[in-house]
């Protein structure tokens, strides 16, 4: 008995000196009899798994930074350039430098989004986690966009009229609500509309909902645009990813990536879903239960 658990530590050992080496993709033997060392194993199998996880997307990440910054960095550089050589009135050089500012606003956008989904996936933000409504959150974000909308020919309604709390934090679920509806209004514009406003007589609109499901709160941005082909729906969540007919917009890449990073913070997720036509994506969260008082 003695020989059959010391053989078990050191088939164990000896997986652990192999990850530590740097294989990754080492994982501890199961027999299947699920004693302790099985429960031992699957646990920290799942350990490894994510570690795994969080390093490949790391290096992804590094990856994708220095692929997507190099081009901006190497236009502020060529600009600058341009500018001494050949700018030769204050016009020019103004003109220059304001080409710069826009340049590096947009560089500072994606790192501010890449420090905010760090903090997200790290759980840095938990320990000021508060209970608020999320159906104010969404009255809230879609009066400021509303303008937006209409400057783009579309309707923005909101349907959030009953009670849905959460415990959480209401900065990054307001901006990951937010990040949902700039997201719609960019790719759901009408290319070409009736004086009325609509595209093949039906009327272009952005619907924003708060709805408590049971023990949930889905918080749902749906758009009546071109939507993403079912294939490409998981890996737009990943950062730094753009699809081809997105490219020739204003983006980084890194908007879906903060949903779901803030989805997961709270104990939910982020699922895009077809909504014939166009998208329809959904944040769901724990539901907070409703004090007495409300729910009588």
């Amino acid at each position: 008995m003695s020989r059959r658990v010391l053989k078990r530590v050191d088939a164990m050992t000896g997986t652990a000196q192999t990850i530590m080496a740097g294989d990754l993709s080492g994982r501890l033997s199961v027999i299947g009899s699920g004693d302790e060392f099985d429960r031992l194993a699957l646990n920290l199998n799942g350990m490894l798994e994510r570690i795994e996880s969080l390093m490949r997307g790391l290096k992804e990440v590094t990856d994708n930074i220095a692929h997507d910054l190099k081009t901006p960095l190497t236009r502020l550089r060529n600009r600058c350039e341009a500018a001494l050589r050949a700018a030769n009135t204050e016009t020019n050089y103004r003109r220059v430098l304001e080409e710069t500012i826009e340049e590096s606003d947009g560089l500072i956008r994606t790192f501010d989004a890449l420090l905010m989904i760090a903090r997200a996936e790290s759980g840095e933000v938990r320990e000021g986690m508060a209970e608020f409504d999320v159906a104010d959150v969404a009255r809230d974000v879609s009066e400021l966009y509303e303008p937006l909308a209409e400057d783009k020919g579309l309707t923005l309604e909101v349907q959030a009229k009953q009670h849905a709390a959460v415990k959480g934090n209401r900065e990054l679920v307001s901006q990951a609500l937010a990040n949902l509806v700039d997201n719609a209004i960019k790719y759901a514009a009408p290319a070409a509309k009736e004086p009325s406003g609509a595209v093949n007589g039906e009327r272009c609109g952005i619907l924003v909902k708060a709805d408590a499901e049971q023990d949930r709160v889905v918080l749902t941005v749906s758009d009546r645009g071109p939507g993403i082909p079912q294939g490409d729906r998981s890996r737009v969540l990943d950062r730094f990813v753009r699809l081809e007919q997105s490219r020739s917009l204003p983006g980084s890449g890194l908007g879906l990536s903060l949903v779901s990073a803030v989805a997961r913070l709270h104990g939910g997720e982020l699922k895009l879903e077809d909504n014939a036509p166009g998208l329809r994506a959904c944040i769901s969260l724990p539901r907070v239960a409703m004090p007495p008082q409300q729910a009588a």
